[in-house]
Parts: structure tokens; C-alpha cells; sequence
């Protein structure tokens, strides 16, 4: 609970990303496609062969005819499949950073428990009661306050860091190539999951966004154990990063 688990979450953004390039590369393959087009044709006669009319009212080609069609049909499917895979693809990683940045809240008021002392909410006697001791009191107390920040948006919760964690250096860990790409691609999460108009997601576009969040996630943990002693987990690079002997918030 005191130590950022980096390599839980970065590797599923990577994951995410390589099954993308896998998929693509793999419906490049004209002889997959043949093979797909090939399934399709044959499950799709053998459907409606029973309803079909008598042979003199079909040219003697039309099994030839109705693959091309198919195969266009394969063809349209395929690139239509490869821009919703991207969206969802990006939806997914967008939910994935969002729950990261809730795992370093949590890890965050486990090493600074004074910082339930700044939260305005009230704990009701019957709770108090109810988990008897004070160990059940402090993980139900942090458990809210992480449950409210889950419920901020993008925006608020970067002003949430950077005021009650005191994580300074918005800057250097919130800018991607001198720009905020995390808030575009915020809006873009917006535009898949609740407008009936749905943005149109690049090949190039969801390997820039899955870089600029993981490199996001990198730099906060980063920070945090070079400005304030909260460790953090990814192989071995933790050890050869700098960190405050003893934790400190500031």
C-alpha cells in the first residue's frame, strides 16, 4: 500500500497497443482474407441455398459472383473492425490511467495518513461502530476518499494531485511533445462513450496517446519518489532512480 505498483499497470497500456498491431498486421495478410472470405461464402450459400429460386433464373456463375461480393463485404468489415478496435482500444487505456492515478492516491494517503485530515467529509458514528477498530476505520476512510476522487473528471483529478499531493511538477509530467495531448484524447474517451458522433481514431493517434499516458504514469512515480520518498515498483529501474531517504510530503 506504500509503494506505486508501476509495472501493474504500464504493461497493460503495451498490451493493449501490441494486440492492436497484431490485429492490423495479421488482416493485412491477403491470404487470410482469401481464408475469411472463403468461410463466409461458404456458411452464407449454404444458409440460403434452401430458399434460392430454380436454376434457370440465377447465371451459372452466381456462387462466383456472390464471393466477390463477399469479399468486398470481408474487405469493408476488416477496416471498419480496425477503427473500433482503435476507439475501444483507447477507451480501454483511458480507463486503465484513470485507475492508476486512483492506486497512487491510495498509496499516497497510506504513506501520509495526515492527508484525511484535510478531507471535509464525516464518518458516521453507526460506521465507527460498525468496524470496531481503528486499523477498519482508516481503510474505510481512505476507500471514500479514493471512491470520490474516482468520480472527478480528467481535469480535476491532475488539480487534485498537484494540491493535496503536492505533486509539483505539472509541467514536465502532464506535456507530450510541447503539448496536452491528455486532454484531447480525454475528449475523445468523452466522444466514444457518450456522443452519438464518434470521433475517428488513427493508427498514429492511438500510438501517440498510449505514449503520452504511460509516459504520464512513468513521470508521477518518477516524481514522487525523487520529491517525496514514495517508492514505486517497475523491474528493477526503481533502484536507479534518485529518492528522499524518508518519505515527506511537501
Amino acid at each position: 500500500m506504500k509503494m506505486i505498483q508501476l509495472d501493474r499497470y504500464l504493461p497493460e497500456l503495451s498490451t493493449l497497443y501490441s494486440f492492436y498491431r497484431y490485429s492490423e498486421v495479421a488482416f493485412s495478410d491477403p491470404q487470410l482474407r482469401q481464408d475469411i472470405t472463403k468461410d463466409e461464402s461458404t456458411t452464407m450459400i449454404q444458409t440460403i441455398l434452401p430458399f434460392l429460386k430454380e436454376n434457370h433464373d440465377r447465371p451459372d456463375n452466381w456462387q462466383q459472383i456472390f464471393a466477390q461480393e463477399i469479399e468486398k463485404k470481408v474487405n469493408n468489415d476488416i477496416e471498419t473492425g480496425l477503427g473500433v478496435l482503435r476507439r475501444q482500444v483507447l477507451e480501454a487505456s483511458h480507463s486503465i490511467f484513470e485507475k492508476y492515478l486512483c492506486h497512487v492516491v491510495r498509496v499516497y494517503y497510506h504513506t501520509f495518513p495526515q492527508l484525511l485530515m484535510e478531507s471535509e467529509k464525516n464518518l458516521p458514528f453507526r460506521v465507527v461502530a460498525e468496524l470496531k477498530d481503528n486499523s477498519s476505520i482508516f481503510d474505510y476512510a481512505v476507500n471514500k476518499e479514493v471512491e470520490h476522487f474516482s468520480r472527478r473528471n480528467l481535469q480535476e483529478k491532475k488539480d487534485y494531485l498537484a494540491k493535496y499531493l503536492k505533486q509539483t511538477r505539472q509541467a514536465q509530467v502532464w506535456t507530450y511533445d510541447g503539448e496536452k495531448l491528455w486532454k484531447d484524447i480525454d475528449m475523445k474517451r468523452q466522444a466514444i462513450v457518450h456522443r452519438e458522433e464518434i470521433p475517428e481514431i488513427s493508427h498514429d493517434y492511438l500510438r501517440r496517446a498510449i505514449n503520452c499516458l504511460q509516459k504520464i504514469m512513468m513521470f508521477i512515480a518518477i516524481f514522487a519518489q525523487i520529491d517525496q520518498g514514495v517508492r514505486f515498483k517497475w523491474g528493477v529501474l526503481s533502484d536507479y532512480i534518485k529518492s528522499q531517504k524518508n518519505p515527506k510530503l511537501r
